[in-house]
């Protein structure tokens, strides 16, 4: 039964190709699900060359709600 939201591991791929990398390249922080303005979204971080990337995507769509790029300390 297909309920038609994505999984965490969907998240992590969507976010990793809009970020043009591979899973190998990249440690995960966080992936998580959570709440946001009462809708189900996923939380995910990675770090990669020295910087680290903050998505939330949309649990229902796999849309990118917010993508966030910052050197990591």
């Amino acid at each position: 039964v297909s309920t038609g939201e994505i999984t965490i591991d969907a998240a992590k791929e969507i976010a990793l190709k809009d970020a043009g990398l591979t899973s190998s390249q990249v440690y995960f922080k966080k992936a998580k699900l959570d709440r946001d303005d009462g809708r189900m979204v996923y939380d995910v971080e990675f770090i990669c060359n020295g910087y680290e990337y903050e998505y939330e995507i949309d649990r229902a769509t796999g849309a990118i709600l917010e993508r966030d790029v910052e050197r990591a300390d």
